[in-house]
């Protein structure tokens, strides 16, 4: 009877054992964004998935769910429709952090014919869309990625 209740036992801790390793290689999502304070390079795409344009985005405040910055150009491959409006300036954005996206305002005070940056920031390097709209215009969305320097 005793050596029927030491294999019972010995049965139990190689389940447990098999069962803790077998959750050991897992990976858990990070509940943060992977954004922070700090200098990014963006490359700016158009609808064909060519590099338009490159530059470096520095995030100089994020409190809460709210980031502003500056930012400019490096390299203009080819003017797009919205560049003359976002030469390089100031930005502003908001963070939905349930979603994990980050919306930037490329010309904070101005409506029209605007660029708008919509991140993806769950994973490095960021990924979104950027796109111009005008009042006048339907948006027109294309690609961007930002990678932290």
């Amino acid at each position: 009877m005793r050596s029927g209740l030491t294999k019972l036992i010995r049965m139990l801790l190689l389940s447990l054992t098999l069962l803790l390793s077998s959750c050991s290689g897992q990976k858990v999502e990070k509940n943060t964004p992977v954004i922070s304070k700090g200098d990014y390079n963006f490359t700016m795409y158009d609808s064909n998935n060519v590099k338009i344009a490159e530059g470096v985005f520095d995030i100089e405040k994020y409190e809460g769910e709210v980031i502003s910055g500056k930012y400019n150009f490096t390299k203009v491959i080819s003017e797009f429709e919205g560049y003359g409006n976002m030469r390089g300036g100031n930005f502003t954005g908001s963070i939905n952090e349930k979603e994990k996206m980050l919306l930037v305002d490329t010309n904070p005070g101005q409506a029209d014919r605007n660029v708008f940056f919509n991140l993806n920031i769950r994973k490095s390097p960021i990924e979104g869309t950027w796109y111009y709209t005008a009042f006048r215009k339907a948006a027109k969305y294309s690609r961007i990625k930002l990678t932290k320097k």
